[in-house]
């Protein structure tokens, strides 16, 4: 696999840009900045100013060692402890990386992984004191493994226990499926939550398939979690109107929460349903925010009422409605989180402030072209696009970061362009 030659971008933020635009207006340039060397060995958040975003727009702040590589999950414990795992794109082998204050590392993966080459889901999660949890799901047979490092060791966890189908979840899980508090750890397997609290799983009951899962950081008191999915409502005669759901962890069990529900005008149109899809914690408030969408099935009726996307916040023991950003598309909830500031990133390329302004977030500056293809040959200057796939918090902080994918579209005039995994921060005001 080659390395990148060149110098790769550190400064500023250039404009908004999505997969598939081909054609921009002027000919897109990379900032002079940081060489690939330098840029694989800073800190992924450094403190200074100069180091920091732009209002609007994300910056990159990391890059893999290696193109043909994306990553797929991340876990912040504080500003010196960053951990990212990503994939190689043809054997799907993961890799691990660590920022552990003074320099980047890639720490052995557990030898009993399920193999590479299979398709596989990933999660990372903190429990504070040095522990991480990293979970892999495959996506043929959700098969599940867990394991579990501390002190610079491995354990991989005993089996979660099985379950019938009877609320299997359908579909991919779009917000969070492993959160740790502490000890305690919950995965969510076939649209059910197991539970390890530091020596064995357990399964509560759960009267909704879950879709999503939220933490609080490990404190004095007990261990609080949350769940958000849907429950099937007036069934019956009447098709069934799936409306959201949400339960908190309570002395050892889900315990359901008050959820609000959303109904269309009469006549209801068809297969409609109002879900929540992710659920956060803002750590910083200490509140919760959730976020799904209030929708049906199109073409089936001449008269279709509008749909809505639906944002709840709320203490963890209560909800109420919020006006959701107005974007003309549908959210990517799996990398909705909070900003620190007491705002939401309602996903990585909308951020709703304190005060309720939203406003759009930018792709990082563009990175030097590995390898570009002259302007003659390719006719076009496409837009470098950066992929998106999880977002986490800094505790304490008002940075956000987030990992992916940057596709380099000048580098190739064959539709196969190089990619390579990459971290990018957002400093919320």
């Amino acid at each position: 696999m080659a390395a990148f030659a060149g110098a790769y971008v550190l400064t500023g933020c250039g404009k908004s840009s999505e997969t598939g635009d081909k054609e921009a207006k002027q000919s897109p340039s990379a900032s002079p900045g940081t060489d690939a060397a330098r840029l694989r060995e800073i800190p992924p958040a450094a403190d200074a100013a100069s180091a920091k975003s732009t209002r609007q727009a994300w910056r990159y702040s990391h890059l893999a060692a290696q193109d043909s590589t994306s990553y797929q999950a991340l876990a912040v414990a504080s500003r010196d402890d960053v951990w990212l795992l990503g994939t190689r794109t043809q054997s799907l082998t993961p890799f691990l990386e660590r920022w552990d204050g003074k320099r980047w590392s890639e720490p052995a993966l557990p030898g009993d992984l399920m193999a590479g080459g299979r398709r596989s889901s990933w999660a990372l999660a903190t429990g504070g004191q040095a522990r991480l949890w990293l979970a892999q799901r495959t996506v043929d047979a959700e098969q599940l493994a867990v394991f579990h490092r501390q002190d610079g060791s491995w354990q991989r966890l005993p089996d979660p226990p099985a379950f019938n189908d009877d609320h299997r979840s359908a579909g991919e899980t779009k917000g969070a499926w492993l959160v740790a508090s502490g000890e305690d750890l919950w995965v969510i397997a076939q649209g059910k939550v197991v539970h390890w609290d530091g020596q064995r799983w357990d399964a509560p009951a759960l009267p909704f398939p879950a879709a999503a899962l939220a933490a609080a950081p490990a404190g004095s008191d007990s261990p609080r979690a949350w769940v958000a999915g849907s429950v099937d409502s007036a069934c019956g005669q009447e098709e069934c109107y799936p409306q959201p759901a949400t339960a908190r962890w309570e002395d050892g069990a889900w315990q359901q929460l008050k959820t609000p529900s959303y109904r269309f005008p009469d006549p209801v149109p068809p297969e409609a349903s109002a879900t929540l899809d992710t659920i956060v914690h803002d750590p910083a408030s200490d509140r919760l925010w959730a976020l799904g969408r209030h929708d049906f099935n199109h073409g089936e009726v001449e008269k279709e009422p509008d749909t809505e996307s639906i944002l709840l916040t709320g203490d963890g023991t209560a909800w109420r409605k919020v006006s959701a950003p107005e974007t003309g598309r549908a959210f990517m909830t799996s990398t909705t989180v909070a900003d620190g500031a007491g705002g939401l990133l309602v996903d990585s390329r909308t951020h709703r402030t304190r005060h309720g302004k939203t406003h759009k977030l930018a792709d990082p500056d563009r990175l030097p072209e590995p390898s570009e293809v002259p302007k003659a040959k390719r006719k076009y200057d496409f837009k470098q696009p950066f992929e998106i796939a999880a977002t986490r918090l800094i505790p304490g902080t008002r940075t956000v970061l987030a990992v992916g994918t940057v596709t380099f579209n000048n580098s190739s005039d064959t539709g196969d362009p190089p990619q390579r995994a990459a971290l990018a921060r957002y400093d919320a005001v």
